[in-house]
């Protein structure tokens, strides 16, 4: 089972662009970036930020407009990719998104969106914000997005 929900940047301006959340927590990986998990505590936190008129509508159903507009102004910061996995018994699926300049640059309806290995959505996302795939690895590998299988335990890895 792999079930992560996660925004991937540059950790500087990650850091900047959660530090007026209580339930951020940013876990560090390789390249100066790092991962916010989505966990259920900042998930309830950003439910109750309303997104203002001139945030576009989501890019996905099921992103919370919270989240969306906390994508968008860290993008301001610097190109973040929003990544989501669900597999069990390995099948399932993978969405990614990725901004820069407050401009979504990578979704579903990108050309090419759905590719195999090495291609996938969240190694093209993490491509698309900077992340350089180490020789004989994706990009999902390279930054280590196996290292915890559920959202919760990145939490719980700095904790």
């Amino acid at each position: 089972m792999h079930e992560v929900e996660a925004l991937i940047a540059r950790s500087e301006p990650l850091a900047a662009g959660v530090r007026h959340l209580k339930r951020a927590v940013i876990c560090p990986l390789v390249q100066n970036f790092s991962l916010l998990p989505i966990t259920d505590a900042l998930t309830g936190e950003l439910a109750s930020t309303a997104a203002d008129a001139s945030t576009p509508t989501t890019p996905l159903p099921y992103l919370l407009d919270g989240l969306h507009a906390l994508a968008l102004d860290i993008s301001r910061r610097a190109p973040v990719a929003y990544v989501m996995t669900s597999y069990f018994g390995g099948h399932g699926r993978q969405d990614a998104l990725a901004w820069d300049n407050g401009e979504l640059r990578f979704s579903p309806s990108t050309n090419g969106y759905d590719q195999p290995w090495p291609h996938t959505p969240i190694s093209q996302a993490l491509r698309a914000i900077g992340v350089v795939a180490d020789a004989g690895l994706d990009e999902f590998d390279t930054v280590g997005l196996g290292r915890h299988r559920k959202t919760h335990r990145w939490a719980d890895s700095v904790a």
